[in-house]
């Protein structure tokens, strides 16, 4: 849940953001409105394979990777001047956030084995307004008084502190595919 609140954190942090990113990196509104869809059009174009992947890849290593990735790209993403660096690392973290949230509900059914497994799951489907309704409350008081950059920053260490508690916590868990893919190859040998 932590780590899917923390990827929709990276998709709310934009709004209060816009309006000194465009006085300060000259952002027009054309601009501004491709930066709020950019993780939008990373799963619309890449939700299919991404999801694929994470399964391929290992539910908690594509997790980690995701945490990883939105990491990093929020990081840089506080260095960014101009507009079109700051959407190529919005469309990095759109990566990332699909790298986390895809596996998420696969990883809770596989460690979460008792009658508790509606409870997370309904759980789990409050990560998104969840983590947006943090980003809209706590990034204009960070960026009165930081700055924007600061914000990004600040997002970056918390997915980073996010990273180290699943890499700690959530164990390796295969997915069903997986698991029905090593039981087809048993049956055949």
């Amino acid at each position: 849940m932590l780590a899917g609140v923390c990827a929709a954190l990276h998709v709310g942090k934009l709004p209060p953001a816009l309006p000194v990113l465009q006085a300060s990196l000259h952002i027009t509104l054309v601009q501004a409105g491709f930066l709020l869809s950019a993780v939008q059009i990373a799963g619309m174009t890449l939700g299919l394979a991404v999801g694929l992947g994470a399964d391929g890849l290992g539910l908690r290593r594509s997790m980690l990777l995701g945490l990883g990735v939105l990491s990093l790209a929020s990081i840089a993403g506080g260095f960014a001047q101009d507009a079109s660096s700051l959407l190529a690392l919005r469309g990095l973290e759109g990566v990332g956030f699909l790298l986390v949230v895809m596996p998420a509900p696969a990883l809770i059914r596989g460690t979460e084995q008792t009658a508790a497994l509606s409870a997370r799951m309904g759980w789990w489907g409050t990560y998104m307004p969840t983590g947006n309704a943090l980003a809209l409350l706590l990034g204009p008081w960070v960026i009165a008084a930081l700055h924007w950059s600061a914000w990004w920053w600040l997002l970056g260490l918390v997915t980073a502190l996010t990273w180290g508690a699943v890499a700690w916590y959530v164990p390796d868990v295969r997915s069903a595919t997986v698991r029905s893919e090593e039981h087809t190859s048993e049956l055949q040998s």
